[in-house]
């Protein structure tokens, strides 16, 4: 077990803890998982509404991030449901990301990509549905709001009924309401470090949502701020070095390519259409910072034969996840800097230490090792028994 100090010395480890193959693995297909769904969805939309493929290919290319000109109900919710399906799929791999760092923290450092994928077959419900039910409340809540406006809308009695109730119990409700909806938005980020340090079910999730907002606010969201800006800086670092080694590979191959791979790259390039905002937000150090690399942009209009386009496209996705592997490192360090957070949260609350609670894999060991030496000792007394003299 790593030393934990429980205090804001442990959640500058998040970069460092980040900086891991295999959780940078899990982040990252679970980045692209959910991307690629909400691609799919996004097109379905775009084609629902008028546009061929073509056109869509056209105007958003990979990436159909901006500029939606939806045409009814149906396309619309189409790519809301594209929106949650990512959402989802990020979620559920924050939180094998999680137990992955969760259980390094404890000392086992083989604990592999695949046991937190079958972590995650066991707890998704708890991580997707414990936000769901703060925003069901929520909505519940709303809901009987707009009951009172309509009861108030009765003459003389409704009036008279809404001005006597209007402090209590209205207003309370209200106010009731709007820290659910703060505990909503905190939810997003939580949840998922709840459920792979402690493995709970919804509702002692959602107990330990409020309880640790209720007991530790400013610790929650200083310590919050910090892994927010040590992601920030990871990723711009990060994405800065894998600047460097694709010009490092075009300025070697270059050698002997010379015109051939400036067309290649550029057709490469052509296949990033993100939009400049979010290219300027990972390639500079920080917001309203003058600190960045530049990202060049594809000249138009350059003629490749066959192979040299199957190459552009290649490299043009090679490009697009060294991207996505950027922005699962960012998520990666802000779903640790949660992790680290809760654990230390859940000890000045509870004085409570995860770090030493058993999980639910290390007593299901301990039953399966109590079991065999159980069937090992009933063999041992058998063959010891004395067989009955039959003379």
């Amino acid at each position: 077990m790593q030393k934990f100090y429980f205090d804001i010395r442990d959640i500058f480890r998040a970069p460092r803890l980040a900086l891991s193959g295999k959780k940078l693995y899990v982040q990252t297909s679970g980045f692209v998982v959910g991307y690629l769904g909400f691609l799919l969805f996004s097109y379905i939309a775009h084609l629902s509404s008028g546009m061929t493929l073509s056109e869509v290919w056209q105007n958003y290319g990979l990436f159909p991030l901006y500029d939606f000109y939806f045409d009814g109900f149906f396309p619309w919710l189409i790519f809301i449901i594209g929106c949650l399906f990512f959402i989802s799929v990020l979620f559920v791999f924050n939180a094998a990301v999680g137990k992955i760092t969760y259980e390094q923290l404890k000392g086992d450092d083989f604990y592999s990509s695949k046991d937190s994928c079958k972590f995650m077959k066991k707890n998704w419900k708890a991580v997707l549905l414990s936000p769901l039910s703060i925003l069901a409340l929520v909505i519940i809540l709303v809901i009987c709001g707009i009951v009172i406006g309509l009861i108030a809308k009765i003459p003389y009695i409704g009036e008279l009924g809404l001005g006597f109730f209007y402090g209590i119990p209205i207003f309370v409700v209200a106010l009731f309401t709007v820290y659910t909806i703060f505990i909503f938005v905190i939810s997003l980020l939580l949840t998922p470090s709840i459920v792979a340090t402690t493995k709970e079910d919804v509702f002692e999730t959602l107990i330990q949502l409020f309880s640790s907002i209720w007991s530790q606010p400013w610790r929650y969201f200083i310590y919050t701020g910090i892994s927010a800006v040590l992601a920030k800086l990871g990723a711009f670092i990060l994405g800065y070095f894998c600047y460097r080694g694709v010009q490092l590979v075009n300025w070697s191959a270059g050698f002997l390519m010379k015109d051939k791979l400036s067309d290649i790259i550029d057709g490469a390039l052509g296949y990033l259409t993100l939009p400049p905002s979010i290219l300027s937000f990972f390639t500079n150090i920080f917001p309203g910072v003058q600190f960045a690399y530049i990202i060049p942009e594809a000249e138009w209009g350059i003629d490749l034969n066959w192979s040299q386009g199957i190459a552009a496209l290649l490299i043009g996705i090679t490009f697009i996840l060294i991207i996505f592997v950027v922005i699962s490192y960012a998520l990666t360090t802000f779903t640790i800097g949660q992790t680290l957070t809760y654990i230390v949260i859940r000890k000045k609350k509870d004085d409570e230490s995860l770090l030493e609670r058993k999980t639910e894999e290390e007593e299901e060991e301990e039953t399966r090792v109590e079991d065999e030496d159980l069937k090992t000792h009933e063999g041992e007394e058998l063959r010891e028994k004395p067989k009955p003299d039959t003379q």
